[in-house]
């Protein structure tokens, strides 16, 4: 198999479609098109990092991009651009990341990658033209893997195994590769839009570190594969991000990774709950105990789909039986049991999978089964409820939200509405900092000491 380094990508300074149908911008239509403008586009692949904004020093802003997401696709004139990347501190002033001055070309791509320890970032610009495509795509792929690892690619057709596939290159830190097509024909060197099955190995070896699922390519363009690594609540791992021409990057998982989940027990009972986690015909069913007010630890598991049954030791409440869970590759769940109608209950939502040294994506859910429209306020020392800049609203029983933020100190107020439309306290918090590098849970939820009933707790 050959495999060349597209000699117009350009080291300047150092999405793949699933089979269900995800869509997103792709390439020309018109076979006899040319691209006549210049093009530009910003992708965060640092997994410490906060949201940044890439903008024209003293101009507009071209979009902002969190961990593993990009902007849109910017259409300019060709010629100098001088940007800046900044990123929002906890005081709302604007930090400058970096700045730097590139070279449009007209036809030309120019994408910028955010890649490394955020403390010391690195931004890495690389460009290629564009073409018009007809039933045929361009596959560039690059490493932004903080350990630099190298890693081989391969490349099956319709799902077939690894023994099938084709080896198509080895991938470095920091650099794009544009991948050769084995099967060129008089039409085209490039791929054949179809459906494609990932693998990846260490350099030299056959053991499969990576396998995708079945991914269609179906857009008649460039497509960026950027291997990263998995952030957020699940710390360890690797993920594969298909950047194309929109601000959608579709997120590629390993078919095998393992899921991960954590329970809290937000009853009020005497007596601990027993949980049962179990799990496909022939698996060993995990049993563990939780009491009131107490969160688990993450249990790391095989993806899949699970039955819990929760039960009180001394059968005061109704037990919870056979609520399905599905654990999906690379995905970490909270699972929230509660106490409504003397029965107990349980939600469940997706804990975030951005990282949280700057940004907080905070995890709100209602566990008062007596109100369906519970308003939560994050009111920062300056603030009240109706000057905060962040909140959220008209959460229903066993609904969860999420909320990103600025790492700051914060009053959690939590309120409802009665039915004269006047709020109502339920409970809030003294000032409290929202500063570790932890998936943070907020609940408001019922207590027999709190003088309204209820009571904010902050789990992490």
């Amino acid at each position: 198999m050959v495999f060349r380094t597209f000699t117009s990508l350009i080291k300047l300074t150092g999405l793949l479609l699933l089979a269900t149908g995800l869509t997103a911008c792709g390439g020309s239509d018109d076979d006899n098109s040319d691209y006549t403008y210049s093009y530009i586009q910003f992708y965060n692949a640092s997994p410490n990092s906060a949201t940044v904004t890439m903008r024209e020093v003293d101009g507009d802003a071209f979009g902002s991009a969190q961990f593993g997401d990009s902007t849109s696709l910017i259409s300019t004139d060709s010629g100098e651009l001088e940007l800046e990347f900044i990123r929002t501190d906890s005081d709302d002033q604007e930090v400058v990341v970096e700045e730097m001055t590139i070279d449009l070309r007209d036809g030309y791509k120019t994408l910028i990658v955010l890649t490394g320890d955020f403390s010391q970032p690195e931004f890495i610009e690389f460009e290629f033209e564009r073409e018009s495509l007809d039933d045929h795509f361009r596959l560039m792929v690059m490493s932004t893997m903080l350990d630099e690892s190298q890693y081989d690619f391969y490349l099956s057709e319709d799902g077939d195994p690894f023994e099938a596939a084709n080896f198509l290159g080895t991938i470095s830190y920091q650099e794009l590769s544009e991948l050769t097509f084995w099967d060129g024909d008089d039409d085209s060197d490039d791929f054949d839009s179809g459906e494609y099955t990932i693998y990846l190995t260490n350099p030299g070896e056959t053991e499969v570190l990576f396998e995708s699922q079945t991914l269609s390519f179906s857009y008649d363009t460039e497509y960026v594969l950027a291997l990263r690594d998995i952030s957020g609540a699940i710390q360890n791992g690797m993920t594969i991000d298909a950047v194309l021409n929109s601000s959608y990057v579709t997120n590629i998982t390993d078919v095998d990774a393992d899921a991960q989940y954590r329970i809290y027990n937000s009853s009020n009972l005497d007596t601990p709950l027993t949980v049962t986690f179990g799990g496909n015909d022939g698996e060993d069913d995990t049993v563990f105990t939780l009491s009131a007010g107490e969160l688990s630890e993450f249990t790391p598991i095989k993806y899949g789909d699970y039955r819990v049954t929760v039960e009180a030791d001394n059968g005061e409440v109704a037990s919870l039986n056979n609520k399905l869970i599905t654990l999906n590759q690379a995905e970490s769940k909270a699972i929230m049991i509660h106490v409504a109608d003397n029965k107990l209950g349980a939600a469940t939502f997706v804990e975030s999978g951005l990282p949280q040294s700057y940004d907080k994506t905070v995890s709100f859910i209602n566990l008062v089964g007596e109100f369906e429209d519970v308003d939560f306020y994050l009111v920062r020392s300056d603030e009240t409820i109706d000057t905060a800049d962040y909140y959220t609203l008209n959460m229903e029983f066993g609904e969860s939200n999420t909320v990103v933020l600025p790492s700051d100190y914060y009053e959690v107020i939590a309120v409802y509405e009665d039915e004269n439309d006047e709020q109502v306290l339920l409970d809030r918090t003294a000032l409290y900092g929202f500063t570790e590098d932890e998936n943070y849970i907020v609940t408001v939820e019922p207590a027999e000491d709190s003088s309204t009933g209820y009571e904010i707790r902050i789990l992490y």
